[in-house]
Formats: C-alpha cells, structure tokens, sequence
C-alpha cells in the first residue's frame, strides 16, 4: 500500500531554486522559484500528474493518516536560549527573543492559532537540561499518532571537543563550560524522543543552532593553538534527525559550513532566519492564498529571504521525509 509521502531533497546552499521532490504516482514535481522575484514559485508537473494524482486517491490505496487534511492536534516545544548560566559560554544577543517572536506567532490568534496548553516555550533558565528533557520524553508523549509536532530551538550547539566531532550536543541553560559531555542534552537523545516517546507521525524540527565554531573549553584551548574547527558539524547532525522515519522534517537556519546571523537589522533583534520564519508564516510565503503556509511555500520563501539578506552567506536547509502541503499554522 503507498503512503501519500514526498521526499523533499535537502536544499542546496547559495544560490539554491529548484527543489524536487517525488509525487506517491511517482511523477516529478518540481517546486522553482525565482531569485529576482516574490510571486508564486512556479509548479510543473508531468502530463500525466492529475490524472494518476485523480487515480490513487480514487482507489483508497493511500492510508488515511497520510492524509494532509487528515491532522489531529498541533503540539510545539519552543526553546530558546541567550544568556547561560556558566558566563564563559558565550552569550547570544537575540536566541530568546527568536523563541518568543516564534511563540507568540504560534498561539496568536491571528497567527498560528494554537492553543497555549499544547505549546511549551522554554526561555534561559527555564531551558535546562533537566526541563527539556522532561518535556521532550515526558510533555510531547501526549501527543496521538495523528498529530503534529514542531520542536524549536534557538540556542548553542556544539561536538564536546574538536577531536570528538561526532559527539553533538544543544546546549540547556545549565552546561558546564569545561564538561560539555556530561551535562549538555546529546543529539541522540533528541533522536530517542522522535522514535520511542512521540507518537505523532509529523514531527517539523526547526533549529537555529549553529553560531560558532564549537563551544567550551576544548575549543577555546584549540583555537590557541591554531586547532580550531572552522566548520561546525552540528547543522549536519541536525538534519540526520530527518532520517529517522517518514513524516519528520528538519529545517535548520543555515548550511553545514555557515554561521547563523542575528542583528537589530531583522524586527529590532531577531536572527535572520527566525525573522523571515514568522514573516513567511504570518503570510508573505503563502503564495497560492489560501490563508495556510505550508512547508512547500515556506521552503522557498526561507531560501531566497536569507540568502538575500545575507549576502548569499546563509542558506537555509531542509531534509526529510514528509507532505510539503503539510502547514504548522492553522491559518493567519
């Protein structure tokens, strides 16, 4: 029986416009959007792409809960991080502010539409290991199969040390500066959550994580000594998460070999993915006008924003699995 999943190519950085995915009739449908411009990304589809599309659903051989129109309840853990409580963690100016812009977008009623009870937002020294945990095994295990799952973070991330790159943690408000590895929450645990506590089969994680080159007292010892990492693998991390089943997709706000940026230049003080994030779901990625932005829109919308904010020095990437007409928002 075939599942109503489209496989969303991950994005390609600086300069990417053409995205390709697989329709369940197996024709290729690519999403196309013009750099110069801010109309609707231009669809083309195969001859015989309705007509197939028309023939597998009549056919009931797609499983209801694949159904797009078929979504329960919308769930969100919102984390962000600025300041830590171990000072000599760098801080971040604008990780929190992110988290609440997200937030307040998320349960607005003319944003998201969510109700507060389903979103935990988790902002400094609430963020702690501790609590982030409890509400990813413990909080988002109320979700049912049928519902959907947005986890945000908006923080630090890093390996444990330079020589253990594949060691990758997102950093609570409570890490210890010299013991990354024993007190940071580990990528694999994030993993665990996915697969063994939350039910729901569509999970978006969206992720602001990369802002240096390593955090803690290995790489400040290596950068002395000309040994520091000039990339840090944990956007890479991030979007193995999307390889954990179908229905999970993972966006993450700048390529494996890139910075994330943040300045008052966005909103007053925002990254600049978080800012064009709520400006695409607030409406402005909603090409086709039916007050819903899906994935699919906000993809593109993401892409040409940041790149072109940026200078071509940020590119957001997506990975996964999953239903591009999927939509995070109820409507705005």
């Amino acid at each position: 029986m075939s599942r109503l999943i489209i496989i969303l190519m991950i994005l390609l950085p600086l300069g990417c416009s053409m995205y390709e995915f697989k329709d369940p009739t197996g024709a290729e449908v690519r999403i196309q959007y013009a750099k110069t411009s801010k109309k609707q990304p231009s669809i083309s589809k195969s001859k015989t792409y309705e007509e197939k599309k028309e023939a597998t659903v009549a056919s009931n051989s797609l499983p209801p809960t694949a159904l797009s129109s078929n979504i329960g309840e919308h769930w969100a853990l919102v984390i962000g991080i600025s300041k830590y409580q171990d000072s000599r963690i760098p801080r971040l100016r604008y990780a929190q502010r992110d988290a609440n812009f997200f937030y307040q977008w998320f349960t607005s009623p003319k944003g998201g539409r969510h109700a507060p009870s389903r979103v935990k937002l988790l902002v400094n020294e609430e963020a702690t290991c501790k609590n982030i945990k409890e509400a990813l095994f413990v909080w988002l295990k109320q979700a049912l199969e049928e519902d959907v799952v947005t986890i945000y973070y908006a923080g630090h991330g890093s390996p444990d040390s330079p020589d253990s790159r594949d060691n990758l943690y997102l950093l609570p408000y409570d890490t210890d500066y010299k013991n990354i590895s024993s007190t940071a929450f580990p990528m694999w645990d994030v993993e665990t959550a996915i697969k063994r506590f939350i039910k729901a089969k569509k999970v978006v994680i969206v992720t602001d994580a990369c802002h240096s080159g390593g955090v803690g007292h290995s790489f400040d010892v290596a950068r002395r000594s000309n040994r520091g990492l000039k990339i840090n693998p944990i956007n890479t991390g991030i979007q193995q998460l999307s390889t954990v089943g179908n229905g999970v997709a993972v966006i993450s706000a700048s390529d494996a070999n890139q910075y994330s940026q943040e300045g008052e230049q966005w909103g007053g003080g925002h990254g600049v993915f978080t800012y064009y994030l709520v400006k695409g779901l607030e409406g402005e990625a909603d090409y086709d006008g039916n007050k819903q932005v899906s994935l699919g829109e906000l993809v593109p919308y993401l892409s040409e924003n940041v790149r072109r904010a940026t200078a071509n020095s940020q590119c957001p990437t997506i990975a996964g699995k999953f239903d591009p007409a999927l939509s995070i928002g109820s409507s705005y």
